[in-house]
């Protein structure tokens, strides 16, 4: 989603597909679309390539292929991907409000994008409470 909405905020407008009664192309134009010119979904991209790259180790650990992490190393990529993720979700949170209250406009693919980074968010919940159990 993130990559598609990158894509056509940067390359081509006229791609944004919305559905019926949407408000994409004007969450996409607003005065909230971008932080110090950088367009959120380019943001938001960035944040999810992120956690895929804090996560291929973590695999890679569990199943002993690739890497041979140590345990502390595979602890603080957790609680990166813990804190990221917890960034992710509040912002997402604020940019629903502002959808809902200032635009008055829904953007699904918004929408779709902060109900996966907070379900993200709770599988890094999940790992945190994991690491909590291990180490005591």
């Amino acid at each position: 989603m993130a990559l598609y909405l990158s894509y056509t905020t940067l390359f081509n407008e006229s791609a944004l597909i919305c559905g019926e009664g949407g408000g994409c192309h004007q969450v996409q134009k607003s005065e909230y679309s971008s932080v110090a010119g950088i367009p959120i979904s380019l943001l938001g991209l960035f944040m999810y390539l992120t956690l895929l790259g804090l996560h291929i180790p973590r695999i890679q650990y569990v199943h002993k292929r690739f890497f041979s992490l140590r345990e502390q190393l595979t602890k603080n990529i957790k609680i990166w991907s813990f804190f990221i993720a917890t960034a992710g979700t509040i912002y997402s949170i604020y940019l629903t409000g502002i959808e809902a209250f200032v635009l008055e406009a829904w953007c699904i693919w918004c929408v779709a994008s902060a109900v996966i980074i907070s379900m993200i968010l709770i599988v890094e919940i999940i790992n945190m409470r994991i690491i909590d159990e291990t180490s005591s």
